[in-house]
């Protein structure tokens, strides 16, 4: 038992201190974020130049960057790669920072977006965060898995919508010269229509702006898949946990039919087969999360919009080669 004339001694957490429980990064933390999105920015820019020239060769547009191929790079191809670096690489950050931000929000304890960049393609894998803190409740829950897509999908749609506006039309048989032709979802295709009816029984040749938000949409479909611990799965085990793992394992032999399908009808793998293999067998569970307070109306029908905008934005044939 303490004594009265004894004076308490209590001890205030430092800021440092309290920084690290509400998740702030420290300046340490930041420096391998920063390199990663700098490195990032690099590839996207090199791969959105090479889609802009037509290459597809990130390594022949940083030669010629740098003069150390023959020839010159025009100042046109070097900006639509910066717009192409830009556009995805805002996607990626504002999907990553929304749920950073709502894990601020809650107090959870999360790092700041990883980027991960690659020198082909489309110049990243995307990013991550770290959430180190587990969810209180299936309302935090729900809220840090729909701030994702719901911060990015507006990134993308500017960017898909400035790329439709600002394509070029070609007649469909003119494409016999090789090149990549971008799957539509319900909401492209629906936007090709209404933004470029001047393109019907035609093909419309669009710029990297275009790849960057078309990847975005793909990215958020993607997410909102309703398995594992996905954003689409947190929104689900968060509404309706008892239906999670049926729910996974019906998203993955959706992906694994339309695998199926494609080999069965074209000849063709799908680009949806590494996806169906992983969701199949490392998006199953979902660890549990106390029940807490109630969800409210409000966010289950958000849950009911996040399944609609899947449907709308899923593309089902992704890319297919022109020869």
């Amino acid at each position: 038992m303490n004594d009265p004339r004894t004076p308490e001694i209590l001890v205030a957490p430092t800021t440092t201190a309290r920084a690290r429980a509400a998740g702030v990064p420290r300046a340490r933390g930041t420096l391998i974020p920063a390199l990663l999105f700098a490195a990032t920015f690099a590839t996207t820019t090199l791969c959105g130049m090479a889609w802009a020239s037509g290459a597809l060769d990130p390594l022949q547009e940083l030669a010629l960057l740098f003069g150390i191929a023959g020839g010159q790079l025009p100042l046109a191809v070097v900006g639509e790669g910066l717009a192409y670096a830009i556009a995805l690489l805002g996607f990626f950050l504002a999907h990553e920072m929304g749920h950073y931000l709502t894990c601020r929000r809650y107090g959870l304890a999360a790092s700041l977006p990883h980027f991960i960049p690659v020198p082909f393609g489309f110049g990243t894998f995307g990013a991550v965060i770290r959430i180190r803190s587990p969810f209180p409740d299936r309302r935090t829950l729900f809220d840090v898995g729909i701030a994702g897509p719901l911060a990015g999908l507006p990134v993308a749609l500017v960017a898909v919508v400035w790329g439709l506006v600002t394509a070029d039309v070609a007649p469909a048989s003119g494409l016999s010269g090789g090149g990549i032709w971008f799957g539509d979802s319900l909401l492209t295709y629906g936007l090709q229509h209404l933004l470029r009816p001047d393109a019907a029984g035609g093909e419309l040749l669009v710029g990297p702006v275009f790849i960057a938000g078309w990847l975005g949409l793909v990215a958020t479909a993607i997410n909102l898949s309703p398995a594992g611990q996905l954003d689409g799965g947190h929104v689900l085990f968060a509404v309706a946990p008892r239906w999670h793992r049926a729910a996974s394992l019906a998203s993955g032999l959706f992906f694994a039919s339309l695998v199926v399908t494609r080999a069965a009808v074209w000849g063709r793998l799908s680009p949806w087969a590494l996806w169906a293999v992983i969701v199949l067998v490392f998006c199953r569970r979902h660890p549990p999360v106390p029940d807490g307070r109630p969800l409210g109306a409000p966010r289950r029908v958000l849950a009911a919009l996040a399944l609609v905008l899947f449907v709308l934005i899923f593309v089902p044939a992704p890319l297919e080669l022109i020869q």
